[in-house]
């Protein structure tokens, strides 16, 4: 940028000229004269010349000491710089001061060498002073990004900074998109975030930006589904709505009772305020009762548009034991004209008044025309709003709204048993927490070992109680036994009575259901089936006495041959108890050729004391040997004492 290099190589030839003309004869400046001055100028003849850039001393007017520097050109010094200023005439060689008339013998002025000699140069915001190639001080733009104007910061201004072409920019973001005020959703104008001047036309509860600026109370909140009830489980809303579930508290049947409201953001009333409903409660008026209120006072006095204890006839006002998920009712409720255009709150107010019922599932709301959120006018404005499940997008309703990733996606807690499946995306942009219901499903793999109880909030809790008899008048009281077959068919289940045989007709038992296996019973009879099969209960704890009810009609001792055996280290062994094809002496050793009515059974009883206290397995053998004999019906027991059914309520009192 700056010809120093070519001023260098000028001084550098002059230094050569001085070389050759500094020969003998040539004249002399002394050093110091009687008068100290002379007429005369020292500069010019051509002996007279100096180094560029040499410095010599030199007197000032104050009797100082200065210093002179030899111009770039060698054609002669500088004035002398002192202390008090620079002497501006003359040119002074050591304490002798000539008078100096440089016209045709001197080159041109240089001001600066670099830009820091131009440092007092008086320049412009967004200018930097800077030597030119000339050798003189000139303005300059300042870098890009420097600095400049107004430094203030937030969500519709970044400071202000130079762009490289002297013209400080303001950096405001563009006009109309998406800031947050203290009333609410606000756009950006001139860098600054003020009142939102165009919203979305509705409110469909999509991210949380829909309710930010709203009072919550209760359970009110966003929702992705009815919650489960006594009486069905949880089920998914096709979107996220907003609503309160009541008096639902789990475990089931609801034992809270709920006052709670919505209040919006303040938002100009409309004549209308309109709304898809939802609900599955009593309706409203002596239970559940709903109501929607404005208030254009800040919440001081209130205007209410519908009240279920006064007008049953709205929608969200009837009694619902059921509604399809995708099935909302339209409400249109209208608002005083006094009071419409006005600022005002709208509040959804919902009282439970009782606890009742299991079917109660709650109320809620979809697609509000009031309090919408600031209309987004890019994809930047919902980007802060995306989830787990979902990217942040400018909808086309203008309101943010979310391109979900793919079904089944992994999210939130890997964590999975049978009562919680590893979470997952739902598709619609929302992560899915894959529960099964609490109370309705049952599961096996419980932390204590010792028998389980039902899911609750995703987990498989340990029975704390059991019924006194397993009377099998529950599936689920077998659903963790493990039936093996070791020849032909295993045919342990649940039975009502005893199949006919060829010679006997078929029984029913009063006390059913009841737990067994008919043997080598085969329909059309007579019998053609081999059976040499086992059952193993679940996990129970050994009591000093086991008992249950027995029912057998078949041939007993070696020939349908039983064994009942006991394990207390996980199946690794087994302890027999009765083996009727060894010592026996049971009643169901015996050899029953029936008929055998169905209120006939006997009482069993055996010794389990040396186990007392442990936790165990039992196991029942039943093995036929051949498919003889027409009279036979299997064997059949009811009220095991052991691995007895879960007495644990999994709903609440």
């Amino acid at each position: 940028m700056h010809r120093i290099d070519g001023l260098a190589r000028i001084a550098s030839l002059l230094v050569g000229v001085a070389a050759l003309l500094g020969c003998p004869g040539s004249p002399i400046v002394p050093s110091d004269t009687e008068s100290g001055t002379t007429d005369e100028p020292t500069s010019t003849g051509p002996g007279e010349v100096c180094t560029p850039g040499q410095d010599q001393p030199c007197a000032c007017p104050d009797g100082t000491d200065g210093t002179m520097t030899c111009r770039l050109d060698g054609s002669g010094f500088d004035a002398c710089e002192c202390e008090g200023g620079t002497i501006d005439e003359g040119t002074t060689t050591s304490d002798t001061t000539t008078s100096e008339d440089t016209t045709g013998t001197t080159g041109p002025d240089v001001e600066c060498m670099t830009d820091e000699d131009c440092a007092g140069l008086s320049v412009q915001e967004c200018e930097v002073p800077e030597c030119d190639e000339r050798g003189v001080c000139v303005p300059a733009p300042a870098p890009f990004d420097t600095p400049c104007g107004d430094p203030t910061e937030n969500a519709c201004t970044a400071p202000d900074s130079c762009n490289n072409s002297g013209t400080c920019l303001d950096n405001h973001v563009e006009e109309g998109l998406a800031c947050e005020c203290p009333t609410g959703s606000c756009t950006c104008s001139a860098g600054v975030c003020g009142e939102c001047n165009v919203r979305a036309a509705t409110n469909n509860f999509t991210t949380i930006r829909s309710i930010e600026g709203w009072e919550l109370t209760g359970s009110w909140g966003l929702h992705r589904q009815a919650p489960q009830s006594e009486l069905q489980p949880a089920m998914e809303f096709p979107g996220q709505v907003l609503g309160s579930n009541g008096n639902r508290v789990a475990p089931f049947p609801g034992n809270e009772v709920e006052t709670s409201y919505a209040r919006t953001a303040p938002t100009e009333l409309p004549a209308e305020i309109i709304f898809l409903s939802w609900h599955v409660d009593q309706g409203g008026g002596a239970a559940d009762n709903k109501t929607v209120r404005v208030s254009v006072d800040g919440g001081a006095t209130w205007d209410t548009l519908a009240d279920c204890a006064v007008d049953p006839g709205v929608p969200f006002c009837s009694f619902s034991m059921d509604q399809d998920i995708g099935a909302f009712y339209l409400v249109q409720l209208p608002v005083p004209p006094a009071l419409q255009g006005q600022m005002g709150i709208v509040e959804f107010g919902y009282d439970t008044v009782d606890a009742c019922c299991e079917f109660e599932r709650g109320w809620y709301i979809d697609s509000l025309n009031v309090a919408t959120e600031c209309l987004c006018v890019a994809d930047s404005d919902c980007a802060a709003y995306g989830t787990a499940c979902g990217t942040g997008v400018c909808a086309i309703s203008g309101e943010c709204g979310l391109t979900g990733m793919p079904e089944g996606t992994a999210c939130g807690d890997p964590f999975e048993n049978d009562c919680n499946g590893a979470d997952g995306c739902d598709g619609v942009g929302y992560c899915r927490d894959n529960l099964q219901a609490t109370g309705l499903s049952y599961c096996g793999d419980c932390p204590g070992g010792l028998g389980c109880s039902f899911c609750e909030d995703g987990q498989c809790l340990d029975c704390l109680a059991y019924t006194d008899f397993s009377d099998f008048s529950d599936p689920l009281g077998v659903a963790g036994w493990n039936v093996i077959s070791l020849v032909g068919t295993a045919d342990w289940g649940l039975y009502d009575g005893a199949g006919q045989s060829s010679s006997n007709a078929a029984v029913a038992f009063p006390n059913a259901p009841v737990y067994g296996t008919d043997g080598n019973l085969q329909m059309p009879y007579p019998g053609d089936e081999t059976e040499d099969s086992q059952v193993i209960t679940s996990v129970g704890l050994v009591g000093p006495t086991l008992t249950f009810l027995s029912w057998n009609v078949d041939e007993g001792a070696f020939v349908d041959g039983k064994r009942i055996e006991l394990s207390v280290d996980g199946g690794a062994t087994w302890n027999m108890l009765v083996d009727c094809q060894g010592a026996g002496g049971q009643p169901f050793c015996n050899f029953v050729p029936g008929p055998r009515a169905g209120t006939d059974w006997d009482m069993i009883s055996i010794d389990t004391s040396t186990w007392q206290g442990m936790a165990g397995q039992l196991r029942f053998t039943y093995e036929t040997l051949d498919s003889c004999c027409g009279f036979e019906q299997g064997w059949y027991i009811d009220d095991l004492s052991f691995a007895a059914f879960c007495a644990d309520e999994p709903f609440g009192p």
